[in-house]
């Protein structure tokens, strides 16, 4: 079946989009040495074209955008950043994308939480402040384009890309034209009048992806816990056992009881670990090298 105009222009609106956040992602990643991946046939993925990973559930999504540290086109790294893009015409469809980004980020940043990973969302078009809100108080750093704002920038280049339930195919169908014309250079200017014109936007969202980036090691502490736990069933016991505690606390292997890890990282991350066994202790903080 043949697509419509409207969807035409909605697909070579969000392509522009995610062609353009390639462009100005890229040399971040470039800067801290990491590797930047997106939709294209890659050898660490036996040449398939999309983007995916699997969650803390087991359960595998589809990304737009993905840096990772260590990663190289024939090796899959560690996730630092999760970038998803999103254009919608309409407000009615906002809400349903911004859950469907939710739920495609939010699992794999739990599974991946050890590398403290950026997650954001880059919306244009026409998205309620309900739905962004949503998102921002989950933890999506947010890059939004106004519908005004993409309007304005594709008129810089003579096309007109506002329309509504009325306008007719043959008119959206002239525009998709147009559009199919444009060189590749005219397709980049599109692009970066929507960054230079969103300048102090793009200054913010760019500056949570270096953070994320740039995260190192500060500090880990290590408190080993000893003694036999004693279960109370009201406020007074325990205090009165507290107030009288005065014998000697002998540290053996066997009143080992368990090690609570703290590791703190330069941006302010920090990542609380308990342990009732060494290795299992071991192990964890190994993952995070």
């Amino acid at each position: 079946m043949a697509k419509s105009p409207a969807h035409r222009f909605g697909q070579i609106i969000g392509d522009l989009l995610e062609c353009t956040l390639i462009r100005y992602c890229q040399p971040i990643a470039k800067e801290y040495n990491m590797y930047l991946d997106y939709k294209h046939p890659r050898l660490a993925r036996n040449n398939q074209n999309e983007v995916r990973w699997t969650d803390i559930n087991g359960n595998t999504h589809k990304l737009d955008i993905v840096i990772e540290y260590g990663g190289s086109e024939t090796k899959t790294g560690k996730p630092r950043a999760f970038i998803e893009m999103a254009w919608r015409r309409y407000t009615k469809h906002s809400k349903n994308k911004a859950q469907e980004i939710s739920a495609a980020i939010t699992p794999l940043v739990s599974r991946y939480s050890e590398c403290g990973p950026f997650y954001g969302a880059v919306l244009a078009g026409e998205f309620t402040e309900n739905s962004l809100n949503q998102m921002r108080s989950e933890g999506f750093r947010l890059l939004y384009f106004s519908i005004h704002v993409i309007e304005a920038a594709f008129a810089s280049q003579g096309i007109n890309a506002h329309w509504d339930e009325d306008t007719s195919e043959d008119e959206l169908q002239n525009r998709v034209e147009q559009l199919e014309a444009l060189t590749e250079a005219q397709l980049q200017q599109i692009g970066d009048y929507l960054i230079q014109n969103n300048a102090e936007q793009w200054k913010i969202f760019s500056k949570y992806i270096r953070a994320a980036l740039e995260r190192t090691l500060e500090s880990i502490s290590i408190i080993s816990l000893y003694g036999d736990s004693k279960i109370f069933y009201n406020i007074q016991d325990a205090c009165a056992y507290i107030a009288n505690e005065e014998h000697e606390i002998t540290f053996t292997k066997a009143s080992f009881y368990r090690y609570e890890i703290i590791v703190k990282y330069s941006n302010g991350d920090k990542i609380d670990m308990q342990f009732k066994e060494q290795q299992a202790a071991i192990a964890s903080l190994n993952r995070l090298i």
